[in-house]
């Protein structure tokens, strides 16, 4: 079986400090597949090297059966893999429209794109609203919606989050966790890193558990909520 996103046996770091060992996953198209860990564990390390910010020292990146390790940022964009990252990485100057209009940078259908607006504008009414102001005048809900909408944009085969539960309140991690479900069912494959753990597992097909660079546990969602030492040591519970 062909996956649409396999690592194999990847190693990436920073000079001399080596992050991720031989982390070898994969994800199939249609799946949510949370990755999970403490702080420090090499979650957004691995994002990053999928995308090609990091550059890894060892193993391969394949995506659609083809290898893309090393390939440029650009190029991985274009083949149809984008990422969300922590913090959102807004445009703050410029208007919630601008925004999504540059998610789409690497796209010529003009046409196609004012449609995709509109449609981003109608699934999303609050975000319809406040269309003309600065992203950076937003509420924390509010720009993780954009993010996610201007990834969007790029209209994506597999969408990389990172954090997008990150200094939102509860209710607002609620809905941000039934948007990704709901992107999900209409056909985008997401792979999702995510500190908050009960909510990432609750809603994916599959999940790995990273620490220290390595991946100790893989199953369904349910068989990691359900792991005695995924409970103990990510869920909080005695």
């Amino acid at each position: 079986m062909s996956h649409l996103l396999k690592l194999d046996s990847l190693e990436a770091g920073y000079g001399h400090l080596q992050v991720l060992r031989q982390i070898s996953l994969h994800v199939d198209e249609g799946e949510i597949v949370a990755l999970i860990g403490a702080n420090g564990a090499g979650k957004s390390t691995t994002l990053n090297t999928i995308c090609g910010v990091v550059p890894p020292t060892g193993g391969r990146v394949l995506f659609r059966g083809g290898e893309i390790t090393n390939h440029p940022v650009q190029e991985i964009v274009g083949l149809g893999i984008t990422q969300i990252p922590e913090g959102r990485k807004l445009f703050n100057e410029m208007t919630a429209r601008e925004n999504l209009e540059m998610g789409a940078f690497l796209r010529n259908d003009k046409e196609a794109i004012e449609k995709d607006i509109d449609s981003m504008f109608e699934r999303f009414p609050i975000l319809g609203e406040r269309r003309s102001q600065r992203a950076g005048s937003l509420s924390g809900g509010e720009q993780q919606m954009l993010a996610i909408t201007r990834g969007l944009m790029a209209r994506p085969k597999l969408l990389l989050l990172d954090e997008p539960s990150l200094g939102l309140a509860p209710i607002l991690v609620s809905e941000i966790f039934e948007i990704i479900q709901e992107i999900n069912k209409q056909g985008t494959t997401i792979l999702l890193v995510e500190q908050n753990a009960l909510m990432a597992l609750r809603i994916a097909h599959r999940g790995y558990v990273i620490a220290t660079g390595r991946l100790m546990l893989e199953g369904t969602g349910k068989e990691l909520l359900a792991d005695e030492n995924v409970r103990k040591t990510y869920l909080g519970e005695e």
